[in-house]
């Protein structure tokens, strides 16, 4: 079985130095140093993909990417990551390909440099990591993104973010437990999955995929909660949009899942029910996530058919990103 996944991450010395310097969005992530290797060196990814049977991965900056730095710094820190990434893929084009960062903060710039990473440099799509200092993307200053990913026919993978300071006072910062408590709640165990979640509805409930038919979404962790609430937002989308079809509709026919490390049998039955396996591909989330041999003993021994398994190994993610 050929295995591809798709939510796989890197980083560069240069932005690791100009987040630390710049960013005012703070790493929450205590063991970022320690895995830097793995970010960094494309030569430890292939040796652990050789070790634990993963054929291919599509990785990205994610996170703690240039998207979040000041704009001055943005626009050149993601076209200097896209040409890295491209010339770290030109050293292992048969076990990598990469989807770009966009400068999200400044539109018309993120969607030039959505089409030249796409036509020039060869990679599948770009990747938007949370809100964008708080704005979501169904603001209309963001359709630039949209309207270019539509003439290239292309993907955007909607990552979680690090939520706003005001987001994290008001939902998770409590008296009763701890503020690391608080700050794993608002990340990584809870908060940035349920705001990427809203993310992809708001997006879907503005009309943008009605209007940009070509785009299509990819979001990690079995859909950010989506699925599981389909048949609910189906109930009142109705009514709070006027667009031609349903909330599930758009969401069945433009988004793509992965489980990011979430191997987990009743999540995947439940998301297999409602997308299809056309719809979902793997993903581990390395070297955030590293389940070794589980990335590929999950998916082999899952309860699913042979057709549905070979569509999730590599099928999907070959017909999404034209591999």
């Amino acid at each position: 079985m050929k295995l591809i996944t798709v939510e796989e991450h890197y980083d560069t010395d240069e932005n690791i130095k100009q987040f630390k310097q710049y960013s005012k969005v703070k790493n929450n992530n205590p063991y970022q140093d320690k895995l830097k290797p793995n970010l960094v060196d494309f030569s430890n990814k292939v040796a652990y993909m050789d070790e634990h049977g993963i054929d291919f991965q599509v990785v990205s900056d994610a996170g703690n990417s240039a998207q979040v730095l000041p704009d001055q710094y943005a626009v050149p820190g993601a076209h200097a990551q896209n040409e890295t990434l491209a010339e770290k893929i030109s050293q292992y084009p048969d076990r990598f390909a990469g989807l770009a960062t966009l400068p999200a903060n400044v539109p018309d710039k993120a969607a030039e440099e959505l089409e030249y990473a796409v036509t020039k440099l060869g990679l599948k799509g770009g990747i938007i990591s949370g809100s964008i200092n708080g704005q979501f993307l169904d603001d209309p200053k963001f359709e630039a993104i949209f309207a270019a990913a539509d003439k290239l026919g292309t993907t955007l993978y909607l990552h979680p973010g690090v939520i706003s300071n005001d987001q994290k006072a008001m939902l998770y910062d409590s008296k009763s437990y701890s503020k690391m408590a608080a700050n794993m709640m608002a990340g990584a165990m809870w908060g940035w999955h349920m705001e990427a979640g809203i993310q992809v509805m708001r997006i879907i409930t503005a009309g943008l995929l009605e209007k940009y038919p070509n785009v299509k979404l990819a979001t990690g962790h079995w859909g950010e909660f989506i699925p599981m609430f389909m048949e609910r937002i189906d109930g009142f989308s109705g009514i709070v949009t006027d667009l031609p079809h349903k909330f599930s509709d758009y969401y069945k026919r433009q988004v793509y899942l992965s489980p990011s490390g979430m191997f987990t049998a009743p999540q995947m039955q439940m998301v297999l029910t409602q997308m299809g396996a056309d719809h979902i591909m793997w993903s581990e989330d390395f070297p955030y996530v590293q389940s070794g041999d589980t990335v590929r003993k999950f998916l082999e021994q899952a309860d699913i058919t042979d057709e549905q398994r070979e569509a999730i190994a590599h099928g999907t993610a070959e017909k999404l990103f034209k591999l």
